[in-house]
């Protein structure tokens, strides 16, 4: 019975479908040929919704990096500034006057510091850089407490400074006396506000936020309505997992309601095992699909009046090819059933003497003219999606070009840290032979004039060093002829002070000092590619375990051989795993731990190198080292570099 009842419901379908009208079984072929062109729409729409989502996790990653950069070169200065301090004189012998004067001066050049108080062994405050009307204890602060247990520099946890009134995160560091024992602890407050306005101003991805906690979990700051988050605490299931997981990207939802992209960071002192702040940073989603949903919308707008349109021109066709013709059919079928023959029916129905083949060739020829119109609008469609396909490709390289300039930028605010450690530290001991000389009236004009000579060659040192940088990572999309030697001397110095304060030794080995090697193409970007694989170089010789402290070398080497240059970056580091080396140059993809990679510095060496100089970028890795290998044509231009054949 049920077999029955099914083929009796499908004899009826089919009798009812083939009992429609002409124009009806046209427009549903019409309907019909437009599905495919739907389903590109949607497919397309959904890729770049993948990609939108992809590019806002990295986003958020590199906005979790940049604000733990940031923080960790404000802490560094922070503990370069205390250790200075614990060795001035004033200090350690409890001037109170002289101490207020030399913190009041440096809180005036240093905003990123809302107050620096130095307070006795039993935690009471004998001295601060902002004006106080009374003595307080500060036993209870965290920072006091691990600097006096520790006997080195420590973190402290949120509060508001009961002199400056501000919200903010204390780091503390003792001062030793002659026998070795703890004398008194140098506290300095960090201002987050700081670290905000500089990330402003190196600019932040559109409506990004980013939220820092201490230890316990409790808000120091917020760049996004700060007012009602500082004080708080962050939920406990996104510490712990901030706790536990270190550095991941998830998908949350806001208490305001809206959807982003969250990725999480954690920053630590040397020595501690726990953090002592954690970092979030979000992407708003919807404003990292707006792009996609856009583009999508504008697809279903070009196609549905294309559609329309279709059904509309086949309704009509339907009506003039087939309605009226039969019409006309019948009429002459009624007419020769009454006995007129003074006419033919071919000629009322345009099919010639053979009125049926000419209706049977009419309705073909209707049929393959509305799938040929079908066809041209899905051509038309699949333009539009070649279109924005360029479309999209040109946008991802935009992003990575961005995302390339925030990398750099943030190397070149750690080198620039790296640089000015030392001549702030000469500066300070300058400073404090100044204020020696003034107490031991030994003060004249020449010990003035030497005084004031070495401050200024620090200062003009400095100076340069900023200058070095800016012409550094200035864009630079001119191809000249330029010598690789002198600019992987540039290279060498510009990272100089990060090797001489990491036990790394860097080299650049040139067998033919005397001669120079021309080649021609874009100077800036080709520092910045050897730049990239300098930087990874030391990433993998700090990342090897197996090194005895002061081994690890870096070597950059150039020679000239049969028309061609050159130049290898070796290292004795941790080397390349044979199961990611198809993946090295792949956007995106890193081998480094979280938070210290980017995943595009080798990727966009890669294109620098082979597609806009014509050369070639290789390299060899083994387990005690990798060589990375460029190879660039003598004075050539793009697309000269030979086949090694």
């Amino acid at each position: 019975m049920p077999l029955l009842s099914d083929a009796t419901r499908f004899r009826s379908f089919y009798r009812f479908f083939f009992s429609l009208s002409f124009r009806t079984h046209l427009i549903l072929i019409v309907l019909l040929l437009s599905l495919p062109a739907a389903a590109l729409v949607y497919y397309s729409g959904w890729q770049q919704r993948r990609d939108a989502l992809n590019a806002g996790t990295t986003e958020a990653k590199m906005l979790v990096h940049t604000v733990l950069t940031e923080q960790y070169n404000t802490t560094g200065d922070a503990e370069q500034l205390v250790m200075t301090l614990a060795q001035v004189s004033d200090v350690k012998e409890h001037r109170v006057a002289a101490a207020e004067a030399i913190l009041s001066a440096i809180l005036k050049l240093n905003r990123q510091y809302t107050n620096i108080v130095i307070c006795d062994r039993a935690g009471e405050i004998w001295a601060s850089a902002l004006p106080h009307v009374s003595r307080f204890s500060v036993r209870e602060a965290r920072a006091y407490r691990d600097a006096l247990a520790t006997r080195r520099f420590s973190a402290g946890e949120y509060g508001v400074g009961r002199i400056s009134g501000r919200p903010n995160l204390s780091f503390g560091y003792p001062v030793l006396n002659g026998a070795g024992a703890v004398d008194a602890v140098i506290l300095v407050s960090v201002d987050f506000n700081y670290l905000n306005d500089l990330l402003v101003e190196t600019g932040l991805p559109k409506g990004s936020s980013f939220t820092m906690a201490d230890h316990r979990g409790v808000v120091v700051y917020r760049n996004l309505r700060p007012e009602e988050a500082i004080g708080g605490r962050l939920p406990e299931s996104e510490l712990r997992q901030m706790r536990q997981g270190g550095s991941e990207v998830k998908f949350l939802k806001e208490a305001a309601g809206s959807d982003s992209i969250s990725a999480f960071g954690t920053l630590r002192l040397r020595g501690d095992n726990a953090p002592y702040l954690y970092v979030k940073a979000g992407i708003p989603l919807r404003q990292t699909l707006v792009k996609a949903n856009r583009a999508q919308l504008l697809n279903l707008a070009v196609l549905s009046p294309v559609v329309l349109a279709a059904v509309l021109a086949a309704s009509l066709l339907a009506k003039l090819c087939f309605v009226n013709r039969i019409q006309r059919l019948q009429e002459a079928a009624q007419r020769l059933a009454q006995g007129e023959h003074g006419f033919k029916v071919a000629e009322l129905v345009g099919g010639g003497e053979l009125g049926a083949l000419g209706r049977s060739f009419d309705d073909m020829a209707g049929q393959l003219a509305a799938r040929e119109r079908a066809l041209n609008d899905l051509n038309q469609s699949l333009a539009l999606r070649v279109e924005l396909e360029t479309g999209k490709r040109l946008e991802q390289e935009r992003i990575l070009a961005r995302h390339t300039r925030l990398a750099a930028i943030g190397e070149m605010i750690g080198a620039i840290a790296h640089q000015w450690r030392q001549p702030l530290a000469t500066l300070g001991a300058t400073v404090q032979s100044l204020r020696m000389a003034w107490e031991r009236r030994m003060l004249d004009g020449a010990f003035l004039a030497r005084a004031e000579a070495d401050a200024q060659k620090q200062l003009y040192y400095m100076s340069d060093t900023i200058e070095d940088f800016r012409n550094f990572f200035s864009p630079d999309k001119v191809m000249e002829t330029f010598d690789v030697k002198a600019r992987l001397k540039e290279v060498s110095l510009l990272v100089s002070a990060q090797f001489a304060h990491s036990g790394v030794r860097l080299s650049l080995l040139d067998p033919a000092p005397e001669s120079e090697l021309q080649i021609r193409g874009y100077q800036n970007e080709f520092k910045q590619s050897v730049l990239n694989l300098v930087s990874n170089a030391f990433d993998a010789v700090a990342a090897n375990r197996g090194l005895a402290p002061g081994s690890g070398r870096v070597l950059i080497s150039v020679v000239a051989a049969s028309g061609r240059v050159v130049i290898e970056v070796a290292d004795n580091g941790c080397g390349i795993q044979p199961e990611i080396a198809e993946k090295v140059y792949e956007p995106y993809f890193t081998s480094k731990p979280a938070g210290k990679g980017t995943g595009i510095g080798l990727y966009m060496s890669k294109l620098i190198i082979e597609e806009s100089m014509g050369g070639r970028l290789s390299f060899k890795s083994r387990p005690d080292g990798t060589v990375f290998s460029i190879v660039l044509p003598i004075g050539g231009a793009v697309g000269e570099e030979q086949n090694d054949g």
